[in-house]
């Protein structure tokens, strides 16, 4: 298996959403407050924007504020986007491949507005970092998106899970932990028994067993069929 098959991110995605670069700088902010208090390794003060050198950062509010104007619609990949977009990087000092990636506040057009925290992968991850390959770790990953970014769906995953699903646009991607807005249609009898289900204030959450990186295909293919994908 490769590298990037292994690889596991959590995501969150939705829509249209514009929003100034003040509204954004404090999700950010209390996102990123939220993510440190699940662990101290979350705190990361390099940043990466197309306008601006890796370096550390002001990531005030503030500090966010400026950085997220240097990173204009134009960045992102909203090619014609209107309104505002927003992106930024922040990753450690210590060359870790973790990360959290944003690309916020604009409208949808050739991608989703959506925030990622990537973790290490199995190979690369030192012995005092592989707490944060925990479920614990993870599945509280998942809830402070849901909580800050308001996403239509999120996932915990990685690639081998992702090649299990010849998804169309639109469709909730399956994962370890797969969330969806309460809009969306669920065929609970056709869930796997690995599956646990949790509702959120405003959707729902899948979490396939308790070992992220071990799923079992058979289990994600079945959370594809309860949600009335082809399979």
């Amino acid at each position: 298996m490769s590298i990037v098959g292994r690889w596991p991110t959590v995501i969150g995605y939705w829509g249209t959403r514009v929003q100034s670069s003040q509204e954004v700088a404090q999700t950010m902010r209390a996102f990123l407050d939220d993510l440190e208090a699940i662990d101290p390794d979350w705190a990361l003060p390099w940043v990466n924007t197309k306008q601006r050198s890796r370096g550390t950062a002001d990531l005030s509010v503030d500090g966010l504020v400026r950085i997220f104007e240097h990173s204009r619609s134009g960045e992102m990949g909203y090619s014609d986007t209107p309104g505002p977009g927003y992106s930024i990087s922040l990753s450690p000092e210590d060359g870790t491949a973790r990360a959290i990636i944003a690309w916020v506040g604009g409208v949808e057009t050739s991608a989703p507005n959506s925030v990622q925290v990537a973790l290490p992968t199995e190979k690369d991850v030192p012995s005092e970092l592989r707490r944060l390959l925990d479920p614990g770790i993870g599945d509280s990953i998942m809830k402070v998106i849901v909580e800050h970014w308001e996403p239509d769906r999120a996932r915990w995953s990685i690639g081998d899970y992702r090649k299990l699903q010849n998804r169309s646009k639109g469709e909730v991607e399956v994962g370890w932990e797969t969330y969806f807005h309460s809009g969306i249609t669920l065929d609970r009898s056709k869930l796997p028994r690995s599956a646990a289900i949790e509702e959120l204030p405003a959707g729902t959450l899948i979490r396939l067993g308790d070992k992220p990186m071990e799923v079992a295909a058979a289990d994600i293919v079945a959370v594809r069929a309860a949600l009335g994908y082809p399979v």
